[in-house]
C-alpha cells in the first residue's frame, strides 16, 4: 500500500491512498480544476479514482468532492451527517452514488479494508480513516482535538501514520486571531497542537513505525522544524524522521 497527498493545511486538504488497481481519494479540499492539476503532477488520472472518502463537510476538505465526483463517475463514502451538512453544496443536476457509512463499522473496498474512526471536530459526524491490507495498515487522522481513548485504541496495531499538527499552543496564544478563533482552534473540538500530537504517538507507542508524517500545519501559527523536533523527541527518533506535508505541494508517494 502505498499513499500521498496533493496538499494539506487550512486551504485545502486531500490525500490518495492506493493498493494495487485501488485508488481512494481521501477528502477533496480543492477546486475541481486545482484538484485535477495537483493529481496530474503525481501521475494521477481522476478517472482512475476507485473512491472518494470524506471524513467531515468543512470546505477545505470537501470543496471539489463533489464537482470530482460528478465529473468522473466517483462514488462518494461519507456519513449521514456528514451528508446532511454537505447538501446544500450540492448541485441538483449532480449525479453522484453516495455509500453512507457507518461511524462504528469497518466496510471494504476492494482489498482495502477502511475503519472509520469517530473524532473529536467540531463537525456533524466527522471520522478520520484507517487502512488495514494483509500486509500493511496506515491511518490519516487530521482535524481532532486531542486524541480520545477511541483513537489510541483504534491506532493500536497500524505502522505508519499521517498526523495533523495544527499549531505551537504558545504561536496561537500569541497570534492576533480574536479569542474567539484561538478558543475553536485550541479547544477539544478544534486541531491538535504539536504537543498533543506528540502525546498521542507516545500513547500509541509509535517508535517502531515505519513512517510518521505531519499534516494540516498552520502557516501563521506553526513552523515545521518545531513539528519535527516536538515529534520526532515523541517517538524517539531524529527531527529528520518526521515527513511534512505541506499546503502547496503536499508530499510525493510513500510506501507503507
Amino acid at each position: 500500500m502505498q499513499f500521498c497527498s496533493i496538499g494539506s493545511g487550512s486551504l485545502g486538504n486531500s490525500f490518495v491512498v492506493q493498493d494495487n488497481d485501488t485508488l481512494l481519494l481521501v477528502d477533496c479540499g480543492f477546486g475541481l480544476a486545482e484538484t485535477e492539476k495537483r493529481l496530474a503532477n503525481l501521475n494521477i488520472n481522476a478517472e482512475d479514482i476507485t473512491a472518494i472518502l470524506l471524513t467531515h463537510e468543512h470546505e477545505d476538505h470537501i470543496r471539489g468532492a463533489f464537482s470530482l465526483a460528478n465529473k468522473h463517475t466517483i462514488p462518494v463514502y461519507l456519513t449521514h451527517g456528514t451528508f446532511k451538512m454537505c447538501a446544500k453544496k450540492i448541485k441538483n443536476s449532480f449525479d453522484i452514488e453516495y455509500r453512507f457509512i457507518d461511524s462504528l463499522a469497518t466496510f471494504n473496498i476492494k482489498a482495502i479494508v477502511v475503519t472509520p474512526i469517530v473524532v473529536p471536530h467540531d463537525a456533524r459526524e466527522p471520522v478520520q480513516f484507517k487502512f488495514e491490507t494483509d500486509a500493511t495498515s496506515f491511518a490519516i487522522i487530521t482535524d481532532l482535538g486531542y486524541g480520545s481513548k477511541n483513537l489510541i485504541g483504534s491506532l493500536s496495531n497500524v505502522k505508519s501514520l499521517v498526523l495533523e499538527a495544527n499549531h505551537d499552543q504558545e504561536m496561537l496564544n500569541q497570534s492576533e486571531y480574536p479569542e474567539s478563533l484561538k478558543i475553536r482552534i485550541g479547544g477539544r473540538y478544534g486541531h491538535l497542537s504539536n504537543h498533543e500530537a506528540a502525546k498521542i504517538l507516545k500513547e500509541i507507542n509509535a517508535e517502531g513505525f515505519k513512517f510518521i508524517g505531519a499534516a494540516h500545519l498552520s502557516d501563521k501559527n506553526n513552523h515545521p522544524d518545531i513539528v519535527k523536533k516536538i515529534l520526532g523527541d515523541a517517538i524517539g527518533k531524529e527531527s529528520s524522521f518526521v515527513k511534512i506535508i505541506s499546503q502547496d505541494h503536499g508530499i510525493d508517494w510513500v510506501t507503507v
